[in-house]
């Protein structure tokens, strides 16, 4: 992947547009590629063109200069009066190596899977081993098709891989999340400071149900966990999530405990405001999601349940993290949902989930008088 003398980029003033992708997860996993492009290229102009609903992401990167947000739509003529030098695209979609095409930009850096090669320049090699090939796979009678990867590396490395191909360093390094000073009041928002750790709760997942640990058996384990320590839940989570939210949240008032207790705050937050409320926590207890990976990159530590999809490929790279699962022959698939009896996350029992939590906490024995 060495590159040819031609695809160096020239530092000095060069104008560089960064196509961001367009999920959570996959916005953490491509921070280290920019953090290593600005090594590569100090004194360039660096503009992260992304999905408005991620711009929080991306607000106090010192790596970039700019962020252009877009909506529906990319404005691909405000892009061509910028007259870029390069596009690097992280997104695989033939859209976006369109949009690079159609705003003029001369020098357009990608892969090349989904038909786009003729709207890229440089086009960035990839593994043959690396691209995904779809089986048959036969489990409890059913016969179903599942993705499959010959050889798996964490899909951090392949946006390094862009950066290596334009000649800069490819060595990973952790994602790392931004805050300013005055959005950590975001606390005195949702809640009290009142000595008590804060742990957080995630169970939910935009992918799919196929990546959901049971909500039952999230209430189980933050009841348990409740028990051992004097600790607050906040309940965290998207618009969509609500429903299953509600129902831990419920769980857990079945199960006594206090008002102060449970933080819902589900579809209530902003991103940056999810950022700083994990600052605050001592641990998130969550499924493979994106909030794990902000989690991870803001420093709190992570205990993540996984099932349908692969921790080698897309796990949490924060210093602090535990995967829990259970070995099964479909796992793992990448199907949004179960086609036979869900495995993968029924075999996660609450117990080694509760354990894993602990270890992470200090524990503060209840006052006597409340056992």
């Amino acid at each position: 992947m060495t590159p040819s003398p031609k695809s160096a980029i020239d530092s000095r003033g060069t104008k560089i547009l960064v196509r961001g992708t367009n999920w959570i997860g996959d916005t953490v996993m491509s921070m280290p590629a920019i953090q290593r492009l600005r090594e590569f290229a100090p004194d360039s102009y660096i503009v992260m063109l992304c999905p408005g609903k991620l711009h929080d992401l991306w607000r106090h990167n010192p790596y970039i200069n700019e962020i252009i947000p877009f909506g529906r739509k990319v404005n691909v003529k405000a892009l061509r009066e910028r007259r870029f030098d390069v596009a690097i695209i992280f997104p695989n979609s033939l859209r976006s190596a369109r949009e690079c095409k159609r705003a003029q930009i001369p020098r357009r850096v990608g892969f090349s899977g989904h038909w786009r090669r003729l709207f890229l320049t440089d086009i960035v090699p990839q593994p043959v081993s690396e691209r995904p090939v779809y089986e048959k796979r036969t489990v409890a009678d059913k016969t179903f098709k599942v993705k499959v990867f010959r050889s798996i590396r964490h899909q951090s490395l392949h946006y390094l891989d862009i950066i290596k191909y334009l000649g800069g360093n490819a060595e990973p390094v952790p994602p790392r999340m931004f805050l300013a000073i005055e959005e950590m009041p975001t606390l005195s928002k949702f809640m009290r400071d009142d000595g008590r750790p804060v742990l957080a709760l995630n169970a939910g997942a935009e992918y799919g149900p196929a990546k959901r640990w049971l909500p039952d058996r999230f209430a189980e384990a933050a009841i348990k966990i409740a028990e051992f320590t004097d600790c607050r839940w906040l309940i965290v989570g998207s618009r969509a999530d609500m429903a299953i939210t509600s129902a831990i949240e419920e769980r857990l008032r079945v199960a006594k405990l206090d008002e102060s207790t449970i933080i819902n705050v589900a579809g209530k937050t902003t991103l940056i405001e999810l950022c700083a409320l994990f600052k605050f926590c001592k641990v998130l207890l969550t499924n493979d999601t994106g909030p794990m990976h902000i989690a991870a990159a803001i420093g709190t530590p992570v205990v993540s349940i996984w099932g349908s999809t692969s921790p080698e490929l897309t796990g949490p790279m924060g210093d602090d993290c535990e995967i829990i699962r259970q070995p099964v022959e479909c796992s793992p698939c990448f199907l949004r949902e179960c086609p036979i009896d869900f495995r993968c996350m029924n075999r996660v029992e609450v117990d080694p989930v509760v354990d894993a939590v602990l270890k992470k906490v200090v524990v503060i024995p209840k006052p006597f008088w409340k056992t």
